[in-house]
């Protein structure tokens, strides 16, 4: 078999050699991406350098809600209880048709570090509004967005980001959100879809290409949303609030990721196919705000990623005889990617997708090219319909 293969190769001309080659440029850089974007995160140590928790600053909580009664019942004890930090918790209320506002109010009596508000009419883009509220509100210089969907607060969840706002260049402090185990496929996709996005983002952030695809279970320092002076001009963005303006002034340097159990967030969230493809869509968003050259270097490496295995296909076919050379390296790039999942999935306690997550890395990004496509085209027609 290794004669047949030399000999094969001695056989290659130059347009032969330049399909071959081809094919090892895309490995090459598609091994790149895995290792020193995707796989950033693993690589490094499990948990972010802590300063000394006494010097740890204090930390504003906020959250929007609308008609929330029972997640509020269900979750605000856990947040209110939290004793080991400094915090507050503002709550507004986005004009709530049930009880609310009432459940706000009982909690108000009995802990005096939570303050509320609310909107008081039917408002479109109202969760800008309400976070900008509740923003203004804010005491500490240190804010951090929750969601009342969460499904439980740890002890240590609040004290794992405010013992990283010791340093002085700290801006932004990322943690990782992950969606409840549900029945359905529907509920696997926007798992799987979740967690290979904030692994992207993570992995851009590390190489000096920072942005957000979630707002949630961040924390950032409130007078750099002041400074871009709010929501300004984003306001009738329908589809991302927060990650629009922390994407402005995101830095490498001034971002610790904090990809952790204990700063890790699970919600218990509707994910039906409309949530689905609104995950799709909001990513399209807020790429699409990135200026110029982050956008270049994501639809280069969304390229590769694309041309990658119909290429491989190709050459498997056209050069059958080098079969066993050609799936050894395809398999080398495969047992990669599982091992970077697997890390990753369990240092995130990310159960139940691991297979199913290098199916979907390997052949939903033709599907998400053909819908994103479609999405900006049916974008454009809207835009041009509004201003007719």
């Amino acid at each position: 078999m290794n004669h047949d293969i030399l000999d094969k190769l001695h056989q290659l001309n130059s347009v032969d050699w330049i399909l071959i080659g081809s094919l090892l440029f895309l490995f090459l850089i598609r091994i790149y991406y895995l290792l020193f974007f995707t796989g950033s995160q693993v690589i490094k140590s499990r948990k972010e350098n802590i300063s000394n928790e006494k010097a740890a600053q204090p930390i504003s909580v906020f959250t929007t809600v609308r008609n929330e009664e029972e997640n509020l019942r269900r979750i605000l004890p856990q947040l209110l209880q939290i004793n080991n930090v400094k915090y507050e918790v503002i709550a507004v209320d986005d004009y709530s048709l049930d009880n609310t506002y009432t459940i706000l109010g009982y909690f108000k009596q009995h802990y005096p570090h939570i303050r509320i508000s609310a909107l008081n009419e039917e408002t479109r883009f109202s969760v800008k509004l309400a976070q900008n509220i509740a923003l203004k509100a804010a005491q500490y210089d240190w804010v951090l967005l929750f969601p009342v969907e969460s499904t439980e607060v740890k002890s240590d969840w609040l004290s794992g980001f405010t013992s990283n706002t010791t340093s002085k260049n700290r801006k932004v402090l990322i943690g990782y959100n992950g969606i409840q185990v549900k029945p359905g496929l529907y509920n696997l996709l926007c798992r799987i879809e979740f967690f290979w996005q904030q692994l992207k983002s993570a992995g851009y952030i590390s190489n000096g290409i920072p942005f957000i695809y979630f707002e949630e279970n961040i924390a950032f320092k409130k007078q750099e949303y002041f400074n871009i002076g709010g929501y300004g001009s984003k306001t009738r963005e329908p589809y991302a609030n927060l990650e629009l303006l922390i994407n402005k002034f995101i830095t490498k340097k001034q971002t610790a990721i904090l990809f952790n159990e204990s700063t890790r967030l699970t919600r218990n969230v509707c994910t039906e196919k409309d949530d689905y493809l609104n995950l799709i869509k909001r990513s399209v968003r807020i790429e699409n705000d990135l200026p110029l050259w982050k956008r270049v270097f994501i639809a280069c490496e969304t390229l590769t990623e694309i041309i990658y295995l119909p290429v491989l296909v190709f050459i498997l076919i056209y050069f059958f005889e080098l079969w066993l050379l050609i799936t050894v390296l395809a398999g080398l790039k495969i047992l990669a990617h599982l091992i970077i999942i697997k890390i990753a999935q369990n240092r995130l306690n990310e159960r139940k997708i691991f297979i199913p997550s290098l199916v979907y890395a390997l052949l939903m990004p033709y599907f998400k090219m053909v819908y994103k496509w479609y999405f900006k085209r049916q974008s454009r027609r809207q835009v041009w319909k509004t201003n007719v």
